[in-house]
């Protein structure tokens, strides 16, 4: 459903893709604004069927493509800011929250919205 619901939100209201390194500046002042340590970033071969995954043992986030979108990287976060590293309601709550804070509270209504 988290998913169904980003592609929907992707489609039409797209979030910026931002290089690697404009995504590692834009995360770490994400995490330090969140009170998180800034988690690793990197790019890493993956399947097509995957964007990016969260290593919490780690503190990494790796994405597949070589510009990804501020939803992904949003995504991502709140998988390792959660206690519930599935994609229930808390991370579902938190998601909501990054976007509001950090991309639009439309783009948040959107998706919010989407995800009920």
């Amino acid at each position: 459903r988290v998913y169904t619901a980003e592609d929907a939100l992707e489609k039409s209201s797209p979030t910026r893709s931002l290089s690697i390194e404009e995504a590692r500046t834009w995360i770490t002042t994400i995490a330090e604004n969140e009170d998180l340590d800034p988690p690793a970033l990197v790019r890493q071969n993956m399947s097509n069927d995957l964007l990016g995954l969260a290593f919490t043992d780690e503190w990494c986030i790796a994405v597949r493509k070589a510009k990804p979108t501020q939803l992904l990287l949003l995504h991502e976060l709140a998988h390792l800011s959660c206690a519930n590293k599935g994609h229930g309601a808390e991370f579902q709550r938190q998601l909501v929250e990054y976007v509001r804070k950090y991309i639009s509270f439309t783009h948040a209504a959107e998706l919010a919205q989407l995800l009920k």
